[in-house]
């Protein structure tokens, strides 16, 4: 079941680790966890001064795909989708 944006929660820079922005997805039943390094975003999206948010959110779309294509190969554990910059596909 492919994940959706959930609409009660906004991306952030991810508090415990500062290197990621996480972004919240559903799978209809539950709330799952979508995380992006801003190494990544900046290495795909943008140069090394972007906005990390600015740049998740120019590229939401492209970025809650990879999320549940994903999370359709291979599930969520923790309720987590980590993402890394080869889940974009090549640049």
């Amino acid at each position: 079941m492919p994940l959706r944006p959930y609409t009660f929660g906004d991306p952030h820079i991810d508090k415990a680790t500062s290197e990621h922005i996480r972004f919240p997805m559903t799978d209809g039943q539950q709330v799952i966890a979508g995380r992006v390094p801003i190494d990544a975003l900046v290495g795909r999206f943008g140069e090394a001064d972007s906005d990390p948010l600015t740049l998740f959110l120019h590229n939401r779309r492209l970025i809650e795909d990879a999320a549940s294509e994903k999370f359709d190969r291979e599930g969520a554990p923790d309720n987590l989708v980590d993402l890394y910059a080869e889940d974009f596909g090549p640049a």
